[in-house]
């Protein structure tokens, strides 16, 4: 599939459907199969509102590096099983994991799909959960028969999408993985006729249909499977030059990674100014030391003026209690980290921490997990920060590496158009403000 080319709280652009959108038949489109036209509304994501573009991608997705190859020969079921159950086990329980990741191995074998890009879907759709059932859809793959109005054409019988059915992993699979190569054929040819949202492969057509509205599920589906990828390879820890000449690797696993926010955008209505780069990420990511180093703070990020609190790993539940919550700062759990040659690295809004102050580390070294503490509105991400001898540097820079810079996404567009309205309104009022002066004293 790859050959072809990629709950959280997702900001959209305003760039809605036609009135209809909302109906089950008229915001996506389908071949038919007697002369491979296109049909408007037959085979969509079913949506409780009007669909919007999301924000937090780039520009234009050929930005990306290709994705790595499907793995050649005789997979390693061992070290497959253990990889999905590691990277499962970030957002779900234990119990049933097994079972789990073995149906979409075998699934896998028996459809002839990549079984990592499987498994990335089972990850983000339902969390690994093969009784999830949710507005999305049913079971390990959220599939829903809503999606396809009565004269799509599937790969499948109709009755295959029967809520009972779906709710079997074995079969959920088996129809995800028809799904999938489906609009593997077709999705070149349906991009060609309706036109889409830019975005890499097949994949992204899984989460909305045949029209593609946003290229984020496929961004994060994709970085999950690198991540399984890594995992199942045991891959060692990758150093590359930093712009302070620091060799570091990625504090987030499945590099490369999107940053969706740089140094200086607005905060708060332009109250206060970003202090680093946030980067795309799932509650629960295993959150790395970027170079050796030793930790020099763990703990909270208080409200007003207030110092930030240390804190030991055990004493983080406490702070979870919504009284406790409402004293948390902006930055929530965070975790600095003092490198050689006066670098020293922050890593805010953690779920979690298993550092101490004092306690040496070395690059790649799991610090903590990636969380949304300390966040208002957006969605979990790591908020990474650098300094060099006390002085805030740009961390995108320091990272690019690791991650796709921010300023290539929409992200970055609107935050300057933002940036721009608030400097002019700002304007507007003083130059109100002088009139009503020169006529006070006129």
């Amino acid at each position: 599939m790859l050959a072809t080319v990629a709950p959280l709280s997702l900001v959209l652009l305003a760039a809605e459907l036609p009135p209809d959108a909302n109906t089950a038949a008229s915001a996506a489109a389908s071949s038919t199969a007697a002369a491979g036209e296109v049909v408007a509304g037959l085979r969509q994501r079913p949506s409780s509102g009007p669909l919007k573009r999301g924000i937090h991608e780039l520009k234009d997705p050929t930005g990306w590096p290709a994705e790595p190859a499907p793995v050649i020969g005789a997979l390693d079921a061992a070290r497959f099983d253990a990889a999905v159950i590691k990277m499962c086990g970030e957002v779900a329980r234990d119990e049933g994991l097994p079972e789990v990741v073995r149906v979409v191995r075998e699934v896998a074998a028996e459809t002839k799909t990549d079984p990592f890009m499987l498994a990335a879907l089972a990850y983000r759709e339902s969390r690994c959960r093969p009784w999830a059932v949710s507005t999305s859809g049913i079971g390990l793959l959220q599939i829903k028969a809503s999606m396809f109005a009565s004269g799509a054409k599937l790969p499948f019988p109709r009755t295959d999408l029967g809520r009972e059915k779906l709710l079997d992993p074995a079969h959920n699979l088996r129809v995800g993985a028809a799904l999938l190569a489906m609009w593997d054929t077709e999705h070149v040819s349906i991009d060609r006729a309706i036109g889409s949202t830019p975005h890499r492969t097949a994949v992204a057509h899984f989460f909305w249909g045949d029209k593609v509205w946003s290229a984020t599920p496929e961004d994060r589906t994709l970085t999950a499977r690198r991540r399984l990828l890594e995992m199942y390879g045991n891959a060692p820890v990758a150093f590359r030059p930093s712009s302070m000449e620091l060799p570091i690797t990625s504090p987030l696993e499945g590099a490369p990674r999107l940053g969706t926010s740089g140094l200086g955008v607005d905060r708060e209505g332009g109250e206060r100014s970003h202090r680093g780069v946030d980067i795309d990420a799932t509650i629960g990511e295993p959150v790395r030391a970027v170079a050796d180093g030793v930790v020099v703070f763990a703990g909270v990020d208080m409200t007003g003026d207030h110092p930030a609190l240390g804190l030991l790993p055990r004493q983080l539940k406490r702070w979870r209690r919504p009284r406790m919550t409402s004293k948390m700062g902006p930055g929530g759990f965070f975790v600095r980290v003092m490198h050689a040659d006066g670098v020293r690295s922050g890593y805010f809004h953690l779920n979690s921490f298993r550092v101490e102050e004092g306690q040496t580390v070395r690059a790649g070294d799991i610090i903590g997990s990636v969380g949304r503490t300390g966040v208002k509105t957006s969605g979990s991400h790591l908020h990474f920060e650098i300094h060099k001898d006390g002085d805030l540097k740009d961390p995108a820079r320091f990272l690019s590496a690791w991650i796709l810079p921010p300023d290539k996404t929409l992200t970055f567009a609107i935050a300057k158009a933002e940036t721009r309205q608030r400097i002019a309104r700002v304007a507007r009022a003083r130059r109100h403000a002088q009139a009503a002066t020169q006529n006070g004293l006129l």
